[in-house]
């Protein structure tokens, strides 16, 4: 027998056996029609224009059209509960066909009612929808309304199952593939709720290992998903399930068990999420009052907004947005201000501590303080308080982020430096404050030493990449530059503490020059002084040891003139020559660094080049902090040195917040200079004769207007004594082009004003102009900070 012959006889077969009720019923894709009332309504709802052109007459024509809906409204749903008591004495198809038309029918004229409702005017919304008596008959048309659909759903339900029972008989295979699923599903559901927590908390694990100073995204996100996983998955396998139940016959109602489902997890979901989200960032944690306020009031708000939800999405997919939905959203807001009077009342006494705690208020925080225990104006008072306290967070928050930048700490110190000042010029009427001058301020802010404080953090990776290139057993001839007061003769030492080795030289150059520089090496590495370089480079290639030279105050062999890289050049030659594997790190002031970098262009001289950066804030009060007397008879006192309020220092007291205050200053008088800062912090030191105390005042910047306007040669020449950091005249008049006796003219000029000092007749920059000549240098373009 062929194939083919063989399935039609098996077919012959099967439809023999099978019951003969089987093939009565087929299911109808026919789709009901609207009634003509409704039709009619429909048609001339939608020939209206669209609602933001709509004029006077079209909202009067829409408010024609709505009174003729509620008309057809309530007769059909009288119609729909006559049919369905006909249809329960007589279940023919013809009547339930004719239940369906009716029920499709009064379901456009909700949706028209609702878009009406809309489209009339704000008066005649209020009048249909309001607690009126239009708006008491409205709801009662609606409760018909929905009377008459729970009537046709209770029928329609045991209809379908009845369907349902039929079609399984036929064919049970859908159900056991619906099974198939929801077990897969549970399936999954108990592999993730058994092995999630491990997942997430070796993530963690892994994520927090990471040396990071800020917390990264991913340990965020894992440790956000830790606390919600499990409510999660049980939303995703709950939305999954409806989702392949919806389709059976007879569930169709299951959208208002999904809308419950949905909005309830999310509740959970996010009130696990706020609450995780606050105990991370809130300074309160360890107050277990305010924990469990927290955590009880963001349960009170999100499940009152979620069943509120739940109510009003159920209303809208029943009856629309009618009255019923109007009068429940008018119940709910009624709530809402209850539960917030209540919350209000909750936080009272922990918000107006916190507010206790501020110094100065403005006047209506000052109301609401003397209102905090009247009967009805006490949840005003603290909704005003709590006003208060989220704005000074945010503008804290705000400052914080902004004061990352350092043009706006510049500006702060700036404000903070001219309100000092008017202190310190009502200070100095006081006949009884003195500053304290010379070798005296040292006892009250000591000098840098061998054992002083080393401030880790500053340079740290300029450090690590010269010590790992200078240090590894490679030839290395790299150059360290940095502003004269930085702390580049520090970090020189620190390379030199790194080589733990006896070969590892710290050499500070001489100001006799080249040859002087030389004796000291020869000296260094065991030769005699007066070895020539021949013997040096000699030594240099034959020794087994790798000597590393560390040599400071470079630009003393630099001269800003034609030929004055001949001794620096001599001395990068000199180390080639030696060959082998020794390393060279110079170390040189930035000014005379500038015009190296100028003469040589791109042609190499050294393997690597580095700056120094300036000092932070944080580095610069660090230090300066370090430097003073925290007890004894050399105590400082920043008292009655009084600041504006600054947003990153709220919890700090009145004298700390002076202190830091004041530091702030001079860290942008000094321009991230450490020892310019310290000079000036010296300077602000004033004693009172009566008591014998010593107070911390805003000091004198240095101030000279003769000295922007000054001559361009003139100007030169203080360039010149900043790159030779020590110069003769001689050496001036060579670098500048000027004549001798101008040079001697300027300089005993300069010396007239005090910008600069001789030390065996050579000049030197003064330490209390350094800055304010170094930036008038800068601004004239005669010199690159």
């Amino acid at each position: 027998m062929r194939p083919k012959q063989l399935m039609l006889w098996l077919t012959f077969v099967a439809a023999s056996l099978l019951p003969s009720y089987l093939f009565a019923n087929w299911s109808s894709f026919e789709a009901p029609e609207l009634t003509k009332q409704s039709q009619s309504i429909a048609q001339r709802t939608k020939a209206l224009p669209e609602q933001h052109i709509a004029t006077v007459r079209d909202q009067k024509h829409a408010t024609s059209i709505l009174i003729d809906t509620f008309e057809e409204q309530q007769s059909h749903a009288i119609a729909l509960n006559q049919r369905l008591q006909q249809f329960r004495k007589s279940s023919t198809d013809k009547n339930w066909h004719s239940i369906e038309q009716t029920r499709l029918s009064l379901d456009s004229l909700s949706q028209n009612k609702a878009y009406l409702l809309a489209y009339v005017p704000a008066s005649v919304n209020e009048r249909f929808t309001g607690f009126g008596p239009d708006g008491v008959r409205q709801l009662l048309l609606e409760i018909q309304v929905t009377e008459a659909i729970i009537n046709y759903q209770l029928v329609f339900q045991l209809r379908s199952l009845a369907t349902f029972i039929a079609d399984l008989k036929v064919s049970p295979f859908p159900l056991l593939v619906l099974v198939f699923k929801l077990a897969l599903i549970a399936m999954l559901l108990s592999w993730w709720l058994k092995h999630a927590p491990k997942l997430i908390v070796t993530q963690l694990e892994h994520t927090k290992c990471k040396p990071l100073t800020r917390e990264p995204i991913s340990h965020s996100f894992w440790r956000y998903l830790n606390k919600i996983q499990a409510p999660l998955a049980w939303f995703i396998t709950l939305s999954v399930v409806l989702n392949t139940l919806v389709g059976l016959p007879s569930l169709d109602s299951i959208n208002y068990l999904s809308v419950v489902i949905n909005w309830s997890f999310a509740a959970v979901i996010i009130i696990r999420i706020i609450t995780e989200f606050a105990s991370h960032h809130s300074h309160y944690n360890n107050q277990s009052e305010i924990v469990e306020l927290r955590v009880r009031t963001v349960k009170h708000w999100v499940w009152t907004i979620v069943i509120a939800a739940i109510v009003l999405k159920a209303t809208a997919m029943s009856v629309y947005q009618g009255t019923i939905y109007a009068w429940v959203k008018t119940l709910i807001t009624l709530i809402l201000l209850l539960l917030l009077i209540k919350t209000l009342r909750d936080w009272r006494n922990i918000v107006f501590k916190q507010l206790a705690q501020c110094e100065e208020q403005p006047t209506y925080v000052l109301w609401a303080i003397s209102k905090r225990n009247n009967l009805f104006l006490a949840p005003i008072a603290t909704f005003i308080g709590v006003y208060r306290l989220f704005s000074q967070r945010l503008f804290q928050a705000l400052f914080n982020k902004l004061s990352k930048y350092e043009n706006v700490k510049h500006a702060l110190a700036y404000f903070f430096r001219v309100e000092v000042a008017k202190q310190s010029k009502a200070d100095k009427e006081n006949a009884n404050m003195v500053r304290i001058k010379g070798d005296e301020t040292y006892q009250f802010v000591t000098p840098g030493h061998e054992e002083s404080e080393l401030i880790e953090d500053y340079a740290s990776n300029e450090l690590n990449e010269i010590a790992r290139y200078v240090l590894a057993p490679t030839p290395a001839m790299a150059l360290i530059y940095s502003e004269r007061g930085l702390g580049l003769t520090t970090l020189l030492k620190r390379v030199i503490y790194r080589a733990q080795s006896e070969d590892a030289i710290y050499i500070n150059c001489p100001h006799a020059g080249f040859n002087a520089l030389i004796a000291q090496i020869n000296s260094a590495v065991g030769l005699p002084e007066d070895a020539d370089e021949t013997e040096l480079i000699k030594l240099l290639r034959n020794t087994d040891k790798r000597y590393i030279f560390c040599v400071d105050d470079c630009q003393r062999i630099i001269s800003p003139k034609v030929g004055g890289l001949n001794n620096l050049m001599k001395l990068s030659k000199l180390l080639r020559r030696g060959r082998n594997q020794h390393g060279m790190l110079l170390g040189v002031e930035q000014s005379a660094w500038r015009f190296v970098d100028r003469a040589r262009g791109e042609r190499l001289l050294f393997d690597k080049v580095i700056a120094m950066p300036r000092w932070n804030e944080t580095q610069i009060a660090a230090l300066l902090s370090s430097r003073i007397a925290t007890d004894g008879d050399n105590i400082l006192s920043f008292a009655g040195l009084k600041l504006p309020n600054q947003w990153d220092e709220q919890e700090l007291s009145e004298i700390e917040r002076a202190e830091q205050g004041f530091y702030r200053i001079l860290w942008d008088y000094s321009d991230g200079n450490p020892s310019v800062a310290l000079r000036f912090f010296r300077q602000s030191l004033h004693q009172d004769k009566t008591t014998g105390e010593v107070f911390v005042r805003i000091f004198k910047a240095p101030d000279a207007k003769e000295l922007e306007s000054m001559p361009k040669p003139m100007l030169a020449v203080l360039r010149a004594i900043v790159q030779l950091e020590v110069a003769s005249a001689e050496e001036l008049a060579a670098c500048t082009q000027l004549g001798f006796a101008e040079v001697l003219n300027t300089l005993r000029y300069f010396q007239n004003r005090g910008f600069i000092e001789l030390i065996d007749d050579k000049a030197k920059i003064s330490s209390h102009w350094f800055r304010y000549i170094t930036n008038t240098l800068h601004n004239q373009h005669l010199l690159v900070k």
